[in-house]
């Protein structure tokens, strides 16, 4: 049995980080960027007007009060897109709209709000400044500036980042193609009838929705009974995929036979148990490149270990550094531990008086699914801990 941060190392030294593959920005969101991105050009790439109302000559309004308006002369209307080939000197005005190009001579923009249109004339009722009202070349990005990162998830404002840039297509990192393969005689299809004894498979719906939030692209194999010959084939259809998760079948009992069906198939196993809780019996091996995970059948331990250990990997072939995302909270009641393994206790949080309440599954058991579906997030109790008191002030890792 190895400590979380010794399963966590070898596991990320055998993940290989996938080559870049060229695509359309639409289709770039939540993908991971495979390159640096640079601005070719500024943005904007001219003075423009940042709001709507008149340009000036700064210190023609020193002297514009509401009770006592500076009259301007209005020589040109500018609209977004488009130009003036007039110069504006002192005492005249050019009407502009937001975003157009600032006419040569102007270093000032009074809001419309400040003024009174009268036919060609337009009155002034405050002062500006130089630079008031403008936003100028490169503002946004500058040229040559380093916009986007090699390793950054793209979201929707990176999206409309790299049109800004006039990227058509960006580099992203090739998803892992990651096989699921759920094993036990106990299992049947979900929309079959459900027969004394017997229960849904519900683990591959839950790692193949987890391998989705986080960037992969899996596949359900199927159901793998408890017969070795039918495991071993089972595998190897698994092995030509990046990524191959098995649930059940991985602890000590007679018909669990997963790792070594996974060792017949070629599968070099680097460790097996793991000192956590749930999910210690879980074992990792390799086969040429595929990276191969035995995951416990309850669906906790499964799904739990799926982020402790699975989530890091897909991210490591992304390139994509992992963020856990944390928050402080004051336990709401007393959690005790065995110690000896490092445990993961699910917890709600609600909001009180500004700070966070952490409330603990009503069951911690491994096979409760319906405490992760209580649960916003888990706390990690460390080996030498025996209990957290209610009152004491805990990091809760969130689960979204």
């Amino acid at each position: 049995m190895i400590h979380l941060e010794e399963a966590l190392g070898i596991i990320l030294s055998k993940a290989e980080t996938l080559p870049g593959e060229r695509v359309e920005i639409p289709s770039s969101l939540e993908r991971v960027l495979a390159e640096d991105v640079h601005a070719d050009f500024d943005i904007p790439g001219f003075d423009r007007s940042a709001m709507d109302g008149y340009a000036v000559m700064a210190r023609d309004t020193s002297s514009a009060r509401s009770d006592r308006p500076l009259i301007l002369e209005v020589i040109a209307d500018l609209r977004a897109g488009y130009r003036t080939k007039k110069i504006l000197r002192e005492g005249k005005a050019v009407r502009i709209m937001t975003g157009a190009l600032l006419p040569q001579g102007a270093d000032a923009v009074v809001m419309v709000e400040d003024t009174k249109e009268e036919e060609d004339r337009v009155r002034i009722f405050r002062k500006v400044n130089p630079g008031e009202n403008i936003s100028f070349a490169g503002e946004d990005v500058k040229k040559g500036e380093l916009v986007l990162k090699e390793g950054s998830l793209i979201r929707p404002a990176e999206v409309g980042m790299l049109a800004a840039l006039g990227k058509e297509k960006v580099m992203v990192r090739k998803r892992p193609r990651v096989a699921i393969i759920s094993t036990g005689d106990e299992l049947i299809k979900v929309g079959d009838r459900l027969e004394e004894g017997r229960i849904y498979d519900s683990n591959s719906f839950a790692l193949f929705s987890q391998v989705m939030k986080c960037g992969g692209i899996p596949q359900r194999l199927g159901i793998a009974p408890d017969k070795k010959e039918e495991l071993i084939l089972k595998i190897q259809e698994g092995l030509s995929f990046n990524v191959l998760l098995l649930s059940g079948g991985v602890s000590v009992g007679t018909y669990d036979l997963v790792k070594e069906a996974a060792e017949e198939a070629g599968v070099r196993i680097l460790f097996w148990k793991v000192a956590v809780k749930p999910g210690k019996p879980t074992f990792f091996g390799i086969r040429d490149h595929t990276l191969v995970f035995g995951l416990p059948g309850y669906p906790v331990s499964s799904m739990l270990n799926f982020e402790n250990l699975v989530k890091p990997a897909i991210y490591a072939m992304l390139g994509r550094k992992e963020k856990r995302i944390q928050v402080e909270a004051v336990m709401e009641s007393s959690v005790r531990s065995k110690g000896r393994r490092r445990n993961f206790i699910r917890v709600k949080l609600v909001r009180e008086k500004g700070e966070y309440r952490a409330l603990p599954a009503p069951s911690q058991k491994s096979g409760v699914l319906k405490s992760m579906v209580f649960a916003d997030g888990f706390i990690i109790v460390p080996e030498e801990i025996e209990e957290i008191k209610k009152g004491e002030k805990v990091q809760v890792q969130l689960l979204d």
